[in-house]
């Protein structure tokens, strides 16, 4: 997938934008505060239905606004279709949703079409704080590469409802208890079994791409399901039971799985640098984005906020020339754009201008 056209309106700092970007390179340069991130912080919100810098709908629709409006035109790198398709959000809450002119319900929809990765700085949190965005990044994958993940997981998020509602009721033992934890234990090792078949698949590639940023380390993942690794689901919940009924909600199960990048055999937050798991997280998207291409014969775009942070001169050209040999579409801030032009010299770059909101083509 690749971005041919993008409107922003009223969208955080930027009043009013269009970008015809680059199939290949996109440097979107300014001073801090201009708004270049914003530009980031849009074309995420197309693919995910929200910003990565915060929930809350009233700080991203600009002052004495009621709504913003994201529109894009994207085009299928394989067979050159192009569908449009975009979403005005109110202050409210509310949202309209648009795919070549008709009305649509659901993000989903626009989350399938539009893939996206993101590395910030603030990226490292993937690996060094809580399991939520862990999660979160093994069900991004399996959504887009497996049809029949979505189905499995709404299943098990329905009938983990429902025992937990059974819990906080304390009516679990008059309406079946027993009868929802069968089921809820089938739906969970379902979900468990597509994670861990997830994770191995990119195990196989996790090397190849480490091996650019750090190759004095062997990385592997390993996944953490949620409850004890010698019990099966169904007795896992059964040991949990007195407890659940005390707290009055599931304490096991997929929703405390994660996973961690052993270095060496080690946690990877016990072995390296900052800047070392600025790398590492860069490579875990950039596997990630492999994968989806491999499977799905598409491309990721992918999102770079304020590449040489943090990194030396050598492992910034590393990093350009790992997104170069990515074929996506990559969209790349920076304060100056000497900064970054000269490492992408034999790829199409196109240069955007941002000051005080406003969006030039350099």
């Amino acid at each position: 997938m690749q971005i041919n056209q993008l409107v922003i309106a009223h969208f955080r700092n930027i009043t009013n934008a269009q970008l015809e970007p680059s199939r290949h390179v996109n440097i979107i340069y300014g001073e801090n505060g201009s708004g270049k991130t914003s530009v980031l912080e849009a074309i995420y919100s197309l693919g995910f239905g929200r910003s990565f810098r915060t929930h809350q709908v009233r700080q991203v629709v600009q002052d004495e606004n009621e709504a913003l409006t994201l529109f894009t035109r994207v085009r299928d790198a394989e067979d050159g279709e192009i569908q449009k398709v975009g979403f005005r959000r109110y202050r409210n809450g509310e949202t309209e949703i648009r795919m070549n002119g008709e009305s649509e319900k659901r993000f989903s929809l626009l989350a399938k079409l539009m893939p996206i990765q993101l590395i910030t700085p603030e990226g490292v949190t993937l690996v060094t704080d809580g399991p939520k965005e862990r999660r979160q990044y093994m069900d991004w994958g399996l959504f887009h590469v497996e049809q029949s993940y979505y189905p499995q997981w709404l299943t098990f998020s329905r009938l983990l409802k429902q025992r937990n509602s059974l819990l906080k009721q304390r009516s679990y033992h008059q309406q079946g208890g027993a009868y929802w934890d069968q089921q809820l234990a089938t739906a969970g090792e379902a979900v468990t079994n597509a994670r861990a078949a997830y994770l191995t698949g990119l195990n196989q590639q996790l090397n190849k791409y480490c091996q650019q940023f750090l190759p004095q380390y062997e990385f592997e993942f390993r996944l953490l399901q949620g409850w004890q690794e010698q019990q099966t689901l169904s007795e896992a919940l059964a040991a949990k039971l007195e407890l659940d009924l005390r707290q009055g909600f599931t304490s096991v199960g997929p929703t405390k799985a994660e996973w961690q990048i052993r270095v060496d055999g080690v946690d990877a937050r016990e072995r390296l640098s900052r800047g070392q798991l600025k790398l590492l997280v860069a490579a875990l998207r950039l596997v990630q984005s492999a994968d989806y291409a491999e499977r799905l014969g598409k491309r990721c775009v992918i999102l770079v906020d304020d590449l040489p942070a943090e990194l030396d001169a050598e492992n910034q050209q590393r990093l350009c020339n790992a997104l170069l040999e990515s074929g996506s579409q990559v969209f790349i801030t920076a304060i100056r754009k000497e900064e970054l032009q000269h490492r992408f010299e034999n790829a199409e770059v196109r240069l955007f201008h941002v000051e005080q909101g406003t969006i030039k083509n350099d």
